[in-house]
Protein backbone atom coordinates (compact mmCIF):
# COMPACT_ATOMS: atom_id res chain seq x y z
CA UNK A 1 0.00 0.00 0.00
CA UNK A 2 1.32 3.45 -0.87
CA UNK A 3 0.33 5.79 1.97
CA UNK A 4 2.87 8.60 1.81
CA UNK A 5 5.41 9.47 -0.86
CA UNK A 6 8.32 11.79 -0.15
CA UNK A 7 10.39 13.19 -2.97
CA UNK A 8 11.41 16.22 -5.00
CA UNK A 9 8.76 18.16 -6.85
CA UNK A 10 9.53 18.36 -10.58
CA UNK A 11 6.43 20.27 -11.74
CA UNK A 12 2.93 19.76 -13.11
CA UNK A 13 1.83 18.30 -16.39
CA UNK A 14 -1.74 17.68 -17.55
CA UNK A 15 -3.37 17.13 -14.15
CA UNK A 16 -0.37 15.32 -12.73
CA UNK A 17 2.51 16.23 -10.51
CA UNK A 18 5.93 14.73 -11.13
CA UNK A 19 7.84 13.52 -8.09
CA UNK A 20 11.50 12.44 -8.24
CA UNK A 21 12.21 9.57 -5.85
CA UNK A 22 15.87 9.27 -6.80
CA UNK A 23 15.88 6.41 -9.28
CA UNK A 24 12.22 6.76 -10.25
CA UNK A 25 10.01 9.68 -11.29
CA UNK A 26 6.33 9.17 -10.49
CA UNK A 27 3.45 10.93 -12.21
CA UNK A 28 0.64 11.28 -9.68
CA UNK A 29 -2.86 12.43 -10.60
CA UNK A 30 -3.63 15.45 -8.49
CA UNK A 31 -6.34 18.02 -7.81
CA UNK A 32 -5.73 21.57 -9.06
CA UNK A 33 -4.83 23.10 -5.69
CA UNK A 34 -2.49 20.50 -4.21
CA UNK A 35 1.15 21.51 -4.60
CA UNK A 36 0.25 24.61 -6.63
CA UNK A 37 2.62 26.59 -4.41
CA UNK A 38 5.50 24.09 -4.63
CA UNK A 39 8.69 25.09 -6.38
CA UNK A 40 10.68 22.80 -8.64
CA UNK A 41 13.30 20.94 -6.63
CA UNK A 42 11.59 21.35 -3.26
CA UNK A 43 10.91 18.30 -1.14
CA UNK A 44 7.24 17.43 -0.82
CA UNK A 45 5.18 14.90 1.07
CA UNK A 46 2.31 13.39 -0.91
CA UNK A 47 -0.59 11.56 0.71
CA UNK A 48 -1.34 8.98 -1.92
CA UNK A 49 -3.99 6.52 -2.99
CA UNK A 50 -3.18 3.63 -5.33
CA UNK A 51 -6.10 2.59 -7.50
CA UNK A 52 -5.94 -0.57 -9.57
CA UNK A 53 -8.60 -1.28 -12.18
CA UNK A 54 -8.87 -3.84 -14.93
CA UNK A 55 -7.41 -1.37 -17.45
CA UNK A 56 -5.14 0.86 -15.39
CA UNK A 57 -2.96 1.39 -12.34
CA UNK A 58 -2.98 4.99 -11.09
CA UNK A 59 -1.62 6.84 -8.10
CA UNK A 60 -3.57 9.85 -6.85
CA UNK A 61 -1.75 12.39 -4.72
CA UNK A 62 -2.84 15.07 -2.24
CA UNK A 63 -1.14 17.70 -0.14
CA UNK A 64 -3.08 16.74 3.01
CA UNK A 65 -4.37 13.61 4.67
CA UNK A 66 -7.77 15.30 5.04
CA UNK A 67 -8.06 15.78 1.29
CA UNK A 68 -7.07 12.14 0.65
CA UNK A 69 -9.68 10.99 3.19
CA UNK A 70 -12.41 13.00 1.43
CA UNK A 71 -11.28 11.55 -1.92
CA UNK A 72 -11.51 8.01 -0.51
CA UNK A 73 -15.03 8.68 0.73
CA UNK A 74 -16.12 10.15 -2.61
CA UNK A 75 -14.89 7.17 -4.65
CA UNK A 76 -17.02 4.85 -2.50
CA UNK A 77 -20.16 6.50 -3.91
CA UNK A 78 -21.75 4.35 -6.59
CA UNK A 79 -21.16 5.61 -10.14
CA UNK A 80 -18.58 8.17 -8.94
CA UNK A 81 -15.06 7.25 -9.96
CA UNK A 82 -11.67 8.68 -9.06
CA UNK A 83 -11.59 11.08 -12.03
CA UNK A 84 -14.91 12.61 -10.97
CA UNK A 85 -13.73 12.82 -7.36
CA UNK A 86 -10.57 14.68 -8.43
CA UNK A 87 -12.67 17.06 -10.52
CA UNK A 88 -14.89 17.75 -7.51
CA UNK A 89 -11.90 18.38 -5.22
CA UNK A 90 -10.42 20.71 -7.85
CA UNK A 91 -13.65 22.72 -8.02
CA UNK A 92 -14.35 23.47 -4.36
CA UNK A 93 -13.01 23.52 -0.82
CA UNK A 94 -13.28 20.66 1.62
CA UNK A 95 -15.22 22.95 3.98
CA UNK A 96 -17.85 23.77 1.36
CA UNK A 97 -18.16 20.14 0.24
CA UNK A 98 -18.33 18.74 3.79
CA UNK A 99 -20.95 21.26 4.88
CA UNK A 100 -23.12 20.67 1.81
CA UNK A 101 -23.02 16.89 2.31
CA UNK A 102 -23.55 17.01 6.09
CA UNK A 103 -26.50 19.39 5.76
CA UNK A 104 -28.03 17.40 2.90
CA UNK A 105 -27.97 20.53 0.74
CA UNK A 106 -28.59 19.16 -2.78
CA UNK A 107 -28.65 22.66 -4.32
CA UNK A 108 -25.26 23.66 -2.88
CA UNK A 109 -23.72 20.33 -3.80
CA UNK A 110 -25.07 20.34 -7.36
CA UNK A 111 -23.63 23.86 -7.87
CA UNK A 112 -20.15 22.32 -7.80
CA UNK A 113 -18.85 21.60 -11.32
CA UNK A 114 -18.99 17.87 -12.02
CA UNK A 115 -21.96 17.21 -9.75
CA UNK A 116 -25.46 17.08 -11.18
CA UNK A 117 -28.64 16.83 -9.13
CA UNK A 118 -28.82 13.01 -9.24
CA UNK A 119 -25.15 12.67 -8.30
CA UNK A 120 -25.65 15.16 -5.44
CA UNK A 121 -28.58 13.12 -4.15
CA UNK A 122 -26.53 9.92 -4.36
CA UNK A 123 -23.53 11.50 -2.55
CA UNK A 124 -25.75 12.78 0.25
CA UNK A 125 -27.60 9.49 0.59
CA UNK A 126 -24.38 7.49 0.81
CA UNK A 127 -22.09 9.87 2.72
CA UNK A 128 -24.23 12.18 4.87
CA UNK A 129 -23.27 10.42 8.13
CA UNK A 130 -19.55 10.56 7.30
CA UNK A 131 -19.25 14.36 7.10
CA UNK A 132 -19.76 17.17 9.59
CA UNK A 133 -20.55 20.80 8.79
CA UNK A 134 -17.47 23.03 8.77
CA UNK A 135 -17.22 26.77 9.13
CA UNK A 136 -17.32 28.40 5.70
CA UNK A 137 -15.88 31.82 5.02
CA UNK A 138 -18.43 33.11 2.48
CA UNK A 139 -16.50 36.34 1.89
CA UNK A 140 -13.42 34.35 0.87
CA UNK A 141 -15.47 32.03 -1.35
CA UNK A 142 -17.14 34.96 -3.13
CA UNK A 143 -13.83 36.80 -3.51
CA UNK A 144 -12.16 33.75 -5.07
CA UNK A 145 -15.10 33.31 -7.47
CA UNK A 146 -14.85 36.99 -8.48
CA UNK A 147 -11.10 36.73 -9.12
CA UNK A 148 -11.51 33.53 -11.13
CA UNK A 149 -14.19 35.22 -13.23
CA UNK A 150 -11.62 37.95 -13.95
CA UNK A 151 -9.32 35.28 -15.40
CA UNK A 152 -6.98 34.48 -12.52
CA UNK A 153 -6.15 30.82 -11.85
CA UNK A 154 -8.14 29.44 -8.92
CA UNK A 155 -5.08 28.46 -6.89
CA UNK A 156 -3.54 31.94 -7.20
CA UNK A 157 -6.87 33.59 -6.34
CA UNK A 158 -7.28 31.35 -3.27
CA UNK A 159 -3.76 32.10 -2.05
CA UNK A 160 -4.17 35.87 -2.50
CA UNK A 161 -7.52 35.87 -0.69
CA UNK A 162 -6.08 33.69 2.10
CA UNK A 163 -3.25 36.18 2.54
CA UNK A 164 -5.65 39.14 2.69
CA UNK A 165 -7.93 37.37 5.20
CA UNK A 166 -4.94 36.57 7.46
CA UNK A 167 -3.96 40.23 7.57
CA UNK A 168 -7.51 41.59 7.90
CA UNK A 169 -10.15 39.11 9.04
CA UNK A 170 -12.89 41.74 9.27
CA UNK A 171 -12.54 43.10 5.72
CA UNK A 172 -15.69 43.22 3.58
CA UNK A 173 -15.92 41.55 0.18
CA UNK A 174 -14.92 44.58 -1.88
CA UNK A 175 -11.88 45.26 0.31
CA UNK A 176 -10.78 41.61 0.10
CA UNK A 177 -11.05 41.63 -3.71
CA UNK A 178 -9.22 44.96 -3.96
CA UNK A 179 -6.34 43.81 -1.73
CA UNK A 180 -6.16 40.42 -3.46
CA UNK A 181 -5.90 42.17 -6.84
CA UNK A 182 -2.91 44.14 -5.53
CA UNK A 183 -1.23 40.89 -4.50
CA UNK A 184 -2.02 39.20 -7.82
CA UNK A 185 -0.67 42.15 -9.82
CA UNK A 186 2.75 41.64 -8.20
CA UNK A 187 2.92 37.98 -9.28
Amino acid sequence: MLEIIRGKYLGRSEGRILVDLGNIVLGLICDAESFSESTVGSEIIVYSKLIVTQDDISIYGFDSKQKRDVFEKLIKVSKLGPKSAIKILSSTTIEYLSTAIANGDIEKLSSIPGIGKKTAERIIAELKDEFEPMEIDNISLEAVEALVSLGYPKSQAQNAVKQVRKENQNANISRVIKEALKILSKM
